[in-house]
This record gives structure tokens, sequence and C-alpha cells, in this order.
């Protein structure tokens, strides 16, 4: 696939996108009274009117995406996309992923060490075995919901079996489970059937070795006993077996108590680095995989022999410490609901376009030679009170003008018309690079997110999310470099391989910085993920749109800016505006 963007418990499934944590960062001074909805309009028409005339050929419109049709017609192309392989090469690129934050020195004592077996190699628990493979699923319902085989090959005979017609041989069946089963284990991840036959369009994947409830079952003609889980679906018999404990299923990814991701990630440095398949070949330095471009894995765990430190992946990989570098999530999150009612639309986040590191300059009168009445911190949130005549200055409070290349301004807007009353829904400007999420008209979620660059667009119109993973493994390429990325937790498909995901490699936000994704900061990516339909139920690590849960509608519009660059001599290169 082409890789379009670089890229304690979760809170309960249950829709509240309040899930989300409220960073309000500071206030504007002197916030005044909200103004009335006609005059918020008058100033969204003003601001709309001042708008700078995109430049010659700067944008590139996608067809916008049906309704949800059938989501194995529309995976194909998206088929092999979500593996990391690891390939032979001599060319090594040390290119970061877009937006990449300077990575750091991974501190020990914040992945734990593993306790080595017999063999000498590391004992992994089963729970996070279980994390590790759960990715392993993750492509095999993109291609039409084929199911990827097992070591013994169960899962081809399955498929090869030949198909009886519908109806012949599906009849009630009672279960062969001891009557006091308290659940049923599955063996590996597995691909949930809508109905008892493997022809039947997937609707998703259970994770290995969650404890699940069932509810009846039925004799098939490709599988002696098909038994439905629930909360729905159906799972052959072969890939289930019973257990005398209580049913146990967990929200994916899991995700440890004020953490902000499941798991470390880091980046490989350096020249020519080769991953081992095992603790002792890592050891020797024999029969490595030299790696090729830009790879980012996620961290199991450390073992330390000697003065050497190794890591184990979540694929299985062995690394030398000193050739990983940590990513360090940002802990932006954007305001839910409670807080937007304390902060009516329009405001905006503080943030320099051209300097967005900088603090915000605030001047007495909307002149760049007025006084300068204060500074702001980046992403200070602010009330927008009134536009200036020429459009180039904003009021946020009495006294208190901000340039507008300043502020990402997060506006009120009714719902497309295709959208049912009262329904989900989330809007995404890529000039503003904010994403508001709505139930019908009323703003539940605000927050900024980083577009695709120049070169690399986020496509404009109205998409439907068609797939939804816990973690997604992503690969993609920057000219002739290639990139891989481990675990992209909470990513939500809405067209093709476009998606909206945790960008956890960087804090640029506000910035259009991505391969043509929607990053998400991990709070905002969490929160989204779980008031987002298709709902995912909890043990689930994939679920597709289904005609009966369809998946929550993303307008995408606007064109994302890029601040002008100026040369060394300091006359203006104005760059070129894509649509992005």
């Amino acid at each position: 696939m082409f890789f379009a963007c670089a890229p304690v418990e979760p809170p309960a499934p249950a829709a509240p996108v309040d899930a989300g944590t409220v960073t309000a960062r500071a206030s504007a001074p002197d916030v005044e009274a909200t103004p009335p909805t006609e005059s918020a309009q008058a100033l969204r028409s003003a601001w709309q009117a001042t708008a700078p005339e995109p430049a010659d050929g700067g944008g590139v419109t996608h067809a916008t995406a049906p309704a949800l049709l059938s989501a194995v017609d529309t995976t194909e192309d998206a088929g092999s996309a979500l593996s990391l392989s690891l390939e032979p090469s001599l060319s090594q690129s040390t290119e970061a992923l877009p937006g990449e934050e300077e990575p750091q020195v991974i501190t020990e004592s914040e992945v734990p060490v593993l306790e080595l077996g017999p063999d000498g190699e590391p004992l992994i628990d089963a729970d996070d075995d279980a994390t590790a493979t759960g990715t392993e699923a993750l492509s095999q319902d993109l291609d039409g919901g084929s199911a990827v085989s097992n070591a013994d090959g169960d899962e081809d005979a399955v498929a090869e079996a030949p198909l009886a017609e519908v109806d012949a041989g599906m009849e009630p069946y009672a279960i062969p489970y001891a009557p006091d089963a308290g659940s049923l284990r599955v063996r590996r991840s597995i691909a949930v059937r809508s109905e008892p036959r493997q022809d039947s369009p997937s609707l998703g994947t259970v994770a290995q070795d969650m404890r699940v409830k069932w509810q009846g079952a039925m004799r098939g003609p490709d599988c002696d006993t098909w038994v439905q889980l629930q909360p729905r679906g159906w799972v052959c018999e072969r890939y289930l077996e019973q257990n005398f404990r209580e049913p146990r299923v967990r929200p994916l990814p899991r995700v440890e108590e004020g953490a902000l991701t499941p798991g470390v990630y880091a980046r490989v440095v350096g020249h020519r680095v080769r991953a081992y398949p095992s603790l002792a070949l890592a050891r020797k330095r024999r029969q490595g995989v030299l790696l090729k471009g830009s790879v980012t894995v996620k961290l199991l765990g450390q073992v330390k022999v000697g003065r050497r430190t190794f890591w184990r992946t979540s694929d299985g990989q062995y690394f030398e410490a000193r050739v990983l570098r940590e990513h360090r999530p940002s802990d932006f999150s954007g305001l839910d609901a409670e807080a937007l009612v304390s902060l009516p639309m329009p405001f905006g986040w503080a943030q320099s376009r051209t300097a967005p590191r900088t603090d915000v300059v605030v001047r007495k009168a909307p002149d760049a030679k007025a006084e300068r009445e204060t500074t702001l911190p980046p992403r200070t949130l602010v009330s927008v009170k009134e536009l200036s005549p020429n459009g180039q200055w904003v009021r946020i409070a009495e006294d208190h003008w901000v340039a507008r290349d300043d502020l990402h301004v997060a506006w009120s807007l009714a719902s497309p018309s295709i959208v049912e009353p009262g329904a989900r829904w989330l809007d995404v400007d890529l000039e503003a690079q904010t994403l508001i999420a709505y139930e019908g008209d009323r703003p539940v979620y605000a927050t900024l997110i980083s577009s695709g660059k120049p070169g690399t667009d986020t496509p404009e119109g109205l998409f439907r999310i068609w797939v939804k993973f816990a973690e997604a493994d992503m690969t993609g390429s920057m000219g002739n470099a290639s990139y891989r990325v481990a675990t992209v937790p909470w990513t939500m498909f809405f067209e093709g391989d476009f998606a909206l995901h945790t960008a956890y490699w960087h804090d640029r936000f506000g910035e259009p910085v991505s391969h043509g994704c929607i990053n998400l900061a991990p709070r905002d990516a969490r929160a989204l993920y779980a008031w987002t339909t298709p709902e995912v139920p909890t043990g689930w690590s994939m679920v597709h749109a289904m005609p009966d849960d369809p998946g929550t509608w993303v307008r995408i519009r606007g064109q994302a800016h890029e601040a002008p660059k100026k040369r060394r001599k300091g006359a203006p290169v104005v760059a070129a505006v894509r649509d992005l």
C-alpha cells in the first residue's frame, strides 16, 4: 500500500467523545461574552471573503466516496497494505518520517526486562504475546475477508472445502461444551463472519486469548460447528476452546494507566542495521536481515547480556540498543463537549504558521507596527471576536489583536444534508488544520490535526469510515526511500488507504506535515476511535463497517496553507500553496 500518512484500560467504548482529555492551555485575557449566532455567521462570511486566493493548480480533489455498499467490495486496493516486512538492501536512508521530532535515547527503566527461559530466549507473557500477534490478521480482511493461514494449514483447508448450497445442512446444533464452561478462549486472532459460512463477509477480527461468551451454534457446509459469539458474528469451533474461567475481553490496544500510547516506540538509526530473528543470533550478529529505509518499531522488552542490551520488538525481532532512538508521543489533546460549552465558537488556537514553536505576538491595534500588548504561548486558546477590514488581523479581546496567520480557528458549521439529523460526523478544515466532531449540529470535540504536506494531498470530499484497526503496521515511500511504521494505534480508514490515526512520532499538530493521512495526537485518536462508528466490540482488534453499522461520515474541505519561506538574503519566496 502507498503509506499516505507518515504513520489502565481505555475509556469505555460507549460513545462519549468526552473520553478525551481537555487541554485548555493558557487563556486569552479579558474574554468577552459570546457573540450571537448572527454575528458569528457574519464573521464567518467576512473571513471567507478575505481569504487568500488559492495558487494555480493547487489542489487534488478525489472522487467522493459513496455510501458504504459493501466493505469487501472496497478493500481490494488496500489489501496487502498493513504489514511491516523486512527487506534485504544495501541502500540505507536516514531520512525521517514527515514531521518527525528528534528521537531520544531510550530510558531503559521505561521498558520491562524480559526473563530468559531454559533455552536462553526471552519468556513472553501470554497477554503480551497476544498483543504482539494481534496484528497478524490485519491484512486478512482487506482482501475480501480471506483468513490468514496458520502453521498447520487448517484455515486453508477450510477455505478450500467445497461449499454446498447456502442453506444446505445448516441447522441449530447443541454446543459441544461442558455445561459449566464459563467461556470460550480464542486460540488465535481470527475473522468473525457475519453468517455461519466461510464465504460470508467478515465483520472484523477477535484477538487471540480473549475469553468470550457465546449464544448459539450451527452446523455449516464448511465447518463442523459454527459458534455464534456475543455480541455478534460467527467463528468456526476449531479456533475456540472451552475454558472454565469467566469471560475476559479487554479493549484494544492495551494501554497502561497513565500512558499515552500502548507501548514504547523507537526509530532505527544508523547505516546497515540488521534485525535478528532470535536473541542467540543477535548476540552472535548472525543471520540478521539488513533493513531498508526508515523503520520504526514497537518495543516489548529488553534483555541485558553482559554489557550489551537488546530489545525485542512486537514482531519478534531483536535489535541492539545502540541502533534505537525512542519516540516521545505528544501530550497535546483537544477539547471535549464540556469544555466547548465554556468556550463557545468561534475560537482559535494561537500558533504561528511561520514559527509554530514560538510565542504569538498580541498587538494593541490591527497593525504590524502597533504597540505590542503581550505574547501567547503556542496553542493558547483564544476567542475570535472581530476581523479587521483588510481581513489580516483578528481581535481576541478588547485592544488585543493577533495576525490571522497566527490563528487556527474552529467554526461551528451545519451538518451536510446527507448526514441524518443528530448523527455523528467529523469536519476537517485543511486550511485551519482543525477537526471538529459533531452530533447533528452540536460540536462535541475539537482539536488540531496534521494533514498532508505539499505534494502528498489529503483528499477533499465526503467519506465514511470503512474499517478501524486497534493497531496497524504501515509502509510507504518518500521519493526513492521507503519507510515502515509499526503498530500505529487507533487507525480509522475513510478513503482507500487514507486514514485518521495516531502520530506518536511528532508534536507538530496544526501543521500540514503528513503523507496524506490525518495525524492525531494520541489522546485525540483514542477518544475519536471510541466515539466513531463502526463500533469496535471489546476484545476485537479490527472491525468493518456494515450496512447495519455504517461508518461515521468524514467531511474534508479547504486548502492546507503552507507558510511562505524566506531566502537567506531576505528576498521573499512565495511557496506554491497546494490542496492537501
